[in-house]
């Protein structure tokens, strides 16, 4: 019962610096105390076994923490992919609750709703909340831009408070750039001038399809770019 009680980060490891490290040391600490989970972490100790743990040049080093105060910790390989495919999957909702707010081990619906996605072409599954509102995708958070303003689906959606997704909204304040969360359809999603995901795997990733819908990239520079340098140089 124990094994099935926990939860878990996934941090990326690059040239031995772990990525935005703080940022899931502070999201597992929260969860933790929240969930009366035993927490032997300072945030050197933390930073210490993800980077030791890094058995790759770019990594995905995995800790997971367990209700009777054991943790384990397994590393893959990782490269980042220039551009998405999202597929719509209806048959798995998300659904806003206490434990929407913490990264659980618990990721079979996450699990079945990738491999429907990857089935039809895709490389990661669109989800949507039981009011069929934009929620994330399987495993990242979304942000959508529109006449430059940035978009993301409020957590009231279900979805995971992702590293990135926090880092990003302090960075757009911290610009002046405006951004909003809030409750949007898939039509706002496909009359946006650009679509990216974030997550510990991709850091940031441009959408190039959304279902049948084809996206042009930004001309210049795209704002999936500039995130993506600004989180792998902070």
């Amino acid at each position: 019962m124990e094994k099935g009680f926990g939860i878990f980060e996934t941090v990326r490891v690059e040239r031995g610096k772990a990525i935005l490290v703080d940022y899931h040391y502070r999201r597992m600490k929260r969860s933790s105390e929240y969930l009366e989970i035993p927490f032997p972490f300072s945030l050197e100790k933390f930073k210490e076994e993800i980077e030791n743990n890094a058995k790759f040049e770019v990594s995905l080093v995995r800790l997971t923490l367990y209700r009777n105060g054991n943790y384990d910790v397994s590393s893959r390989s990782c490269e980042k992919k220039g551009s998405i495919t999202l597929i719509p999957v209806d048959s798995i909702r998300r659904c806003y609750s206490t434990l929407s707010f913490h990264k659980t081990i618990d990721i079979m619906d996450s699990l079945y709703a990738l491999e429907e996605a990857r089935r039809k072409g895709g490389d990661e599954a669109l989800l949507f909340d039981t009011n069929g509102f934009i929620s994330e995708t399987a495993f990242a958070n979304i942000f959508f831009v529109k006449d430059g303003v940035f978009f993301t689906p409020s957590l009231k959606t279900g979805c995971l408070p992702g590293t990135r997704r926090e880092f990003i909204l302090e960075l757009l304040k911290e610009m002046g750039v405006p951004a909003f969360e809030g409750f949007y359809t898939l039509e706002d999603l496909l009359s946006a001038d650009e679509v990216f995901i974030t997550s510990a795997r991709y850091d940031a990733a441009w959408v190039k399809k959304i279902g049948e819908k084809e996206f042009k990239e930004p001309n210049g520079k795209s704002w999936s770019k500039r995130i993506l340098n600004i989180i792998t140089d902070f």
